[in-house]
């Protein structure tokens, strides 16, 4: 009887060995889909955006809607890939500037995949004179950045690499950057610019 609680208390332990070096994660891996509503800052000035709002999902489908206030109503089966900036300019509704626009979008996986953080405003996106920024960034996304977008005339989506936009950086555009380089997992702080 004692050989085989032995047999079974290791079969457990190699398991768990298993289990955990086939996710050394562990839970800050988790699927989330998750938005932040941010005030805008003039281009200019030495100011913070403020995070007004968060919310997070268990679906990509279902944060979107939620961070567009509903304006956005995509098919639940598209793929983060699959957004662009087309799809995030249509709305219904009496006028696109009442709503809440999407500036950019960060991913937990390299080519847009895993967990997601939707970023939006409450004015059109980015011009010469209104930009965005986060000195630090929102529980469970530091450092965890693999790959991002920017959208809504924000075609300059930094990323660095210490908080309050310190150290190196990786610029990505309306394009994307389906890979972070030297910055994978490694975002502390984010602006978003128009660039002409």
């Amino acid at each position: 009887m004692n050989a085989n609680k032995t047999i079974l208390y290791l079969s457990c332990v190699v398991l768990s060995i298993f289990l955990i070096a086939a996710n050394p994660g562990g839970a800050s891996n988790s699927q989330n889909h998750c938005y932040a509503l941010i005030s805008p800052v003039n281009t200019n000035s030495d100011e913070f955006s403020k995070i007004l709002e968060t919310n997070c999902f268990d679906s990509f489908y279902e944060s979107l809607k939620a961070a567009t206030n509903g304006r956005i109503l995509i098919d639940s089966s598209i793929q983060p890939h699959e957004v662009t900036d087309d799809l995030l300019s249509s709305f219904s509704g009496d006028s696109l500037t009442d709503q809440q626009v999407v500036i950019g979008i960060d991913w937990d996986y390299a080519d847009f995949g895993g967990g997601s953080y939707t970023w939006v405003v409450a004015t059109s996106g980015c011009s010469s004179s209104v930009s965005y920024n986060v000195p630090t960034m929102p529980s469970g996304w530091d450092n965890r950045v693999s790959s991002a977008r920017g959208y809504s005339n924000c075609n300059s989506f930094y990323h660095y690499q210490n908080t309050d936009f310190g150290g190196s950086s990786v610029v990505c555009n309306i394009t994307g950057c389906s890979t972070m380089g030297s910055l994978d997992n490694a975002t502390s702080s984010e602006k978003w610019l128009y660039t002409p």
